[in-house]
């Protein structure tokens, strides 16, 4: 701290040139009032020595004796006459003429008392002058004159000053000593309160001002800590806020990217740097060139913008929300950035399942309405025609009682009307079961199938519902695989549960639709004729059940070909 600035430096300077200035002024007005009030007693004394030297040269004593009486008082004694001729004087004056001036001969005849402070040549010195007339009758007659020396009262004066400015002195020194105290005790408080509030300033709101007294300062320090307790709050609740929005910008799958009024990037959170890679370069925010005309377009016109854009594969909505002011002003634009590529997948999905669906119905009705007029109308005649029309409607019926179970079934799994009954089955053979469901198939195709089992024990399962996951990726191995080829199945265990897979020997799966498979009505190949395909809602079933036992499934193509279809059940499930 830089003495001269400090305030108790400045309350000791100002507290001390105070009282040199009050003790300066207190000093010349005592100075000057013992000095006319010594001078006042010293002039009525010999005012009143006169008088008697008068009154006894009136009761006839020789006046050169009185005079030597005047050597008693501390005086030197002069009587004139009306003419003020001097007419005796002290042993040690030797005057002769006049021992006064005219004007304050004129007023002593005038019967008045004169005095005065002046240089006296016959004593070479200033003297004080004291004249008194001498009447008798009523008549003026001539006049004492009393001379004493200026010196013995300046002598007394100055020892009167030398006193005071003695006392004023010692007034400074302890007054300065008591201002110092003082300045401190004031200041105190206050260098405090200034110490807090630069720790305020750095962020640290621990330290409180303590109060002592309830004056202005006390008030002032109660202030400080009352500011500091609601700087401390607030910035409490803006770090909260700011870290819950931060958590909520990080639990987001939505992608948020905030950009200034100069098109500056702000703040991005993961969700926006993955779905724009170009968003950070060189782990800075960059303005992403594709992106780059929506936000200039929304700054422009400050209104909403939705637009939808395809970035590395994916389908993503972009909307821009202009940031203004309470006075309108453009302060910058958020984006929040919205991975739909699953959604318009579900929309073609669902036109591609209306369209499968109407197919798959106007089909075997088609046969049905054919056959079945063809029966009504007796254009069959032959028996062994007539069954093979009976089959055909019968097949096509069962086609579309197949078609409708497993939209039910599906619906019932979805909306959790599901029910599963477990018990211990035996994997292996449950496996062996449904491989000799599809020896005939197999042998039409000409594909061998093949089994791998370990020795598992049995697990507890709803044998049905497996069973049908296990026909269904068999049945789409099988239909997947070329002629001659194989189709494998395996079932294996580990401490914590059984895995079965089947791997066919197709073309595989494109890595890009692997994650779409397990959706409802998805089918890989869209050109497959139509009776060798199924309804897209194999596997989205097979997962679901998969789930309930709270298993999982997956599907990954194999380095060789072909892909393989794996799931997985745990010991223990609820």
């Amino acid at each position: 701290m830089i003495p001269r600035k400090s305030i108790v430096t400045k309350l000791w300077i100002y507290m001390t040139v105070l009282t040199v200035v009050a003790l300066l002024i207190s000093g010349l007005v005592l100075s000057n009032i013992f000095e006319d009030f010594y001078f006042n007693m010293r002039k009525n004394e010999m005012i009143n020595e006169g008088q008697q030297l008068i009154s006894l040269i009136l009761g006839g004593i020789n006046p050169s004796e009185l005079l030597d009486i005047s050597k008693f008082i501390n005086a030197y004694s002069v009587i004139i006459d009306r003419q003020g001729l001097i007419q005796a004087s002290s042993n040690v004056l030797k005057f002769e003429g006049v021992a006064i001036g005219p004007k304050e001969l004129r007023e002593v005849l005038n019967g008045n008392i004169v005095v005065s402070k002046s240089f006296v040549s016959q004593f070479d010195a200033n003297m004080l002058t004291v004249a008194l007339p001498i009447r008798t009758e009523g008549n003026v007659i001539g006049g004492v004159i009393l001379f004493s020396p200026m010196s013995s009262i300046e002598s007394t004066i100055w020892q009167i000053r030398y006193l005071v400015l003695s006392v004023a002195g010692a007034s400074v020194l302890v007054l300065t000593a008591l201002s110092l105290v003082l300045s401190k005790t004031i200041s105190k408080p206050l260098i405090q309160m200034k110490k807090v509030a630069e720790e305020i300033a750095r962020g640290e709101f621990g330290t409180k001002v303590k109060v002592k007294s309830q004056d202005e300062v006390g008030t002032l320090a109660n202030a400080i800590n009352y500011m500091s307790e609601a700087l401390n709050k607030n910035i409490n609740m803006l770090d909260q806020e700011k870290r819950q929005l931060q958590n909520i910008l990080l639990s987001m799958t939505d992608g948020v990217i905030t950009f200034d009024a100069e098109n500056r990037v702000i703040m991005a959170n993961p969700q926006a740097v993955e779905m724009i890679p170009d968003l950070k370069q060189n782990g800075e925010l960059k303005v992403p060139k594709i992106i780059e005309p929506i936000v200039k377009k929304a700054m422009k016109c400050s209104e909403f913008i939705s637009e939808e854009l395809e970035i590395d594969g994916k389908v993503v909505a972009v909307k821009m929300t202009p940031l203004l002011s309470d006075d309108g002003v453009l302060q910058g634009v958020l984006a929040v950035l919205q991975d739909i590529t699953r959604e318009r997948n579900q929309e073609d999905l669902r036109k591609e399942f209306l369209s499968d669906v109407s197919h798959e119905l106007r089909t075997p009705l088609t046969y049905l309405q054919g056959y079945t007029e063809a029966l009504i109308d007796g254009i069959v005649k032959d028996s062994d025609e007539h069954d093979r029309y009976l089959n055909i409607i019968l097949e096509e019926t069962l086609r579309l009682r197949r078609l409708v179970d497993e939209l039910l079934e599906l619906s019932h799994m979805e909306a959790g009307h599901l029910n599963i009954q477990k018990d211990y089955v035996s994997i292996k053979e449950l496996v062996e079961q449904v491989c000799k469901k599809f020896l005939p198939i197999c042998e039409e195709k000409n594909i061998n199938l093949k089994i791998e089992i370990e020795n598992i024990q049995p697990i507890l399962i709803d044998e049905d519902k497996i069973e049908q996951v296990m026909i269904n990726l068999i049945d789409n191995a099988i239909r997947y695989s070329p002629s001659g080829q194989d189709v494998l199945i395996k079932a294996g265990a580990d401490e914590t549960g059984v895995t079965i897979s089947v791997r066919d020997s197709g073309s595989g799966i494109p890595d890009a639709e692997l994650p779409f498979i397990w959706e409802r009505f998805y089918k890989v190949d869209k050109s497959r004729a139509r009776k060798d395909s199924g309804t897209g809602l194999g596997l989205a079933i097979a997962k679901r059940i998969v789930e309930l036992h709270n298993g999982k499934i997956w599907a990954t193509n194999c380095a060789e070909g072909g892909t393989e279809f794996s799931f997985f059940i745990p010991w223990t499930h609820n």
